[in-house]
């Protein structure tokens, strides 16, 4: 396995290598390199060119090249020259992605939760993550959640953040709270058109919030660790 660093300021280093060592030896295990990227012409590129079947979201407009800065990062798990999955991550307070969302989503007949509501995130350092995506030859895998908890690491471990939080349909609840081990799910809004990004189908139209703390992800660090040798025999 290979780390493929395509970032100006996000490094990914010995110790934080010796920190995750099973997360990495599971990837070795399967042949995956992983790159780390601040290119997002590119990223950007490769997902809206795939195939309607393979990608069926529109590309989250959060992580268009110019709303970046030095604290968003692009994540890719390569099979040789195959990109087979991606996700990506930026520093954002969730306060602002909610006035975002309104904004990208609006629409008749679309209803809020308030902020107030959700969470207090004032003084909390906040990223963002969307842009999850597996190739079709390499769901079931484990790929996806293990690349989500490698986000998660890279949040909370390079970054220093309080909270990492993404946006999902209200289908996938169980799975972000037990599959990928966040902390709570919270509806935000129902938009009856639908089709603005998050885990789910084009056709669901409740979307929740998901959010994980540091202190809360570094608790369940033992446990989640212990699912990789579980992991290492399938395919």
């Amino acid at each position: 396995m290979a780390i493929i660093d395509n970032h100006k300021s996000l490094k990914i280093d010995q110790a934080f290598s010796d920190k995750h060592v099973e997360m990495f030896a599971f990837f070795d295990s399967k042949g995956i390199d992983v790159e780390v990227s601040d290119n997002f012409k590119d990223f950007q590129h490769f997902l809206t060119h795939l195939s309607a079947d393979d990608y069926p979201y529109s590309y989250d407009p959060t992580f268009e090249p110019e709303y970046n800065n030095d604290k968003t990062f692009a994540l890719m798990l390569k099979k040789g020259d195959d990109i087979i999955a991606t996700y990506a991550g930026k520093s954002m307070p969730m306060s602002t992605f909610h006035l975002d969302f309104k904004e990208w989503s609006a629409g008749e007949g679309s209803t809020y939760e308030t902020m107030e509501n959700i969470i207090d995130d004032s003084e909390k350092d906040c990223y963002y993550s969307s842009c999850q995506w597996v190739s079709k030859d390499h769901r079931g895998k484990k790929f996806g959640m293990i690349l989500d908890h490698l986000k998660k690491n890279i949040c909370f471990d390079i970054f220093e953040a309080d909270i990492q939080y993404a946006i999902h349909k209200e289908s996938f609840k169980d799975y972000h709270l037990n599959g990928l081990h966040y902390d709570e799910s919270k509806w935000i809004a129902t938009i009856p058109k639908g089709d603005v990004g998050g885990a789910g189908e084009k056709k669901d139209k409740v979307y929740h919030i998901t959010w994980v703390t540091k202190e809360s992800w570094a608790n369940k660090l033992n446990d989640v660790r212990k699912l990789y040798n579980r992991w290492f025999f399938i395919w």
